[in-house]
């Protein structure tokens, strides 16, 4: 049988250093990977 889990274990977002503001967290990890992506693609001469 599975163990009942306390509510606090599922929220992720509680773990975030904004919880409240989790989607524009989401957003800005986002764009800053798509940043790295691109100057890597133009530093090696791929964009």
């Amino acid at each position: 049988m599975a163990q009942p889990t306390d509510n606090k274990d599922k929220d992720w977002r509680a773990s975030l250093p904004f919880p409240h503001h989790w989607l524009y967290y989401i957003v800005a990890k986002a764009a800053i990977l798509a940043l790295i992506a691109g100057f890597a693609l133009h530093w090696y001469g791929l964009l």
